[in-house]
């Protein structure tokens, strides 16, 4: 029975461990104060790639939501689908197009360099802002040089695991810094960071937040800015947009985590520590210890797991695992990815 023993040891650790990281830091909350200063120019950036579908209405949400505030809005794009078509009423929107499709981060990177705003804002085509931006830019001042919204989604299953990580995002920004930002709403001040610093592959949205924080300035959630994505409704698109976007920050933590490792600062070290074990070692928890359990004792073993199930009906618990499990299996595939190198273009999955 000695490694079945090892086995249980092993699987409980794998949630023991992330059980008490958010017990912890789901309890802080963020102190911060925005400001009620007026806004200087706000460039808004929306790259694109066969999103003709969705323009009208993204677009539409961006100007409701900034409202009164001097902003430019650009779109650059890379598809032949023909979305000049759907901005000629859009007459003060600047479109760049771009001849080959090189990826969103170079494509933020080329529309940062022509952009004119001393906040810039970077934010996906699919991406439905249900808050003022001046909820989250109000907190871009002394040490806070970057913020990023909460995330809910449209699906019940991305759902289930958007609660537990929003709390997580904002009990780390509360500490000092999250590592992990949201593509759907980026911002951060214009003179703090360079397209030349970002990386040409990765995961753009984290990397900023990162980069700023090893400068010693603040990259923070801001709970009162919330924003809707969609997510893909088939099993298989959902496993593959789940498995693309963590192999991104799976790359993007051992890039990052000797630097970070090596900084002054504590509290972004004990954050950045914890979230690369979730992302890399964590996931392997999971599976060797249970192959060591059902190798050891199958019938124990499965006897576990079906009194385990029967939790299920509680809802709380079903939502728990209904978060958990889908992207313990998504980091185990998305860390296979990124042992491929990194990838610049993906197929985009169907929303």
């Amino acid at each position: 029975m000695l490694l079945f023993d090892l086995g249980v040891l092993i699987t409980s650790l794998h949630f023991v461990q992330p059980i008490g990281y958010y017990s912890v830091i789901s309890k802080r909350k963020l102190s911060t104060t925005p400001t009620n200063r007026p806004l200087p120019l706000i460039s808004i950036i929306i790259p694109t790639y066969n999103e003709r579908a969705r323009i009208r209405k993204k677009l539409k949400n961006v100007f409701e939501k900034t409202k009164g505030e001097n902003v430019e809005v650009i779109i650059i794009d890379s598809s032949k689908d023909g979305i000049e078509e759907e901005l000629r009423e859009f007459s003060d929107v600047k479109l760049i197009k771009q001849q080959n499709r090189t990826g969103k981060i170079h494509a933020v990177k080329e529309a940062m360099r022509q952009s004119k705003g001393d906040i810039v804002v970077v934010t996906d085509a699919d991406a439905i802002w249900i808050d003022p931006l001046s909820n989250a830019l109000s907190y871009l001042n002394g040490k806070v040089g970057a913020v990023t919204c909460v995330k809910h989604s449209y699906g019940e299953l991305e759902n289930s695991y958007r609660d537990f990580y929003n709390d997580v995002r904002v009990g780390e920004s509360a500490m000092f810094s999250t590592p992990i930002f949201n593509g759907e709403m980026v911002a951060f001040n214009r003179n703090l960071i360079t397209p030349e610093e970002i990386p040409t592959v990765g995961a753009d949205d984290s990397t900023i937040a990162t980069l700023l924080s090893l400068k010693g300035y603040r990259a923070i959630s801001i709970p009162t800015m919330r924003v809707v994505e969609e997510s893909p409704k088939k099993i298989l698109e959902y496993l593959s947009w789940k498995t693309r976007r963590g192999s991104h920050l799976v790359r993007h933590f051992l890039r990052n985590v000797i630097k970070v490792m090596r900084s002054s600062n504590k509290d972004f070290k004990i954050v950045f520590a914890e979230e690369t074990y979730l992302h890399t070692v964590g996931p392997w928890f999971l599976i060797i210890g249970l192959s060591l359990m059902l190798f050891s004792a199958p019938v124990i073993t499965m006897g576990v797991i079906a009194i385990a199930s029967l939790f299920m009906v509680n809802k709380r618990f079903r939502k728990i695992a209904l978060a958990w499990i889908p992207n313990q299996i998504a980091l185990i595939l998305s860390q296979f990815f990124a042992m491929k190198g990194e990838v610049i273009v993906w197929r985009k999955e169907l929303k």
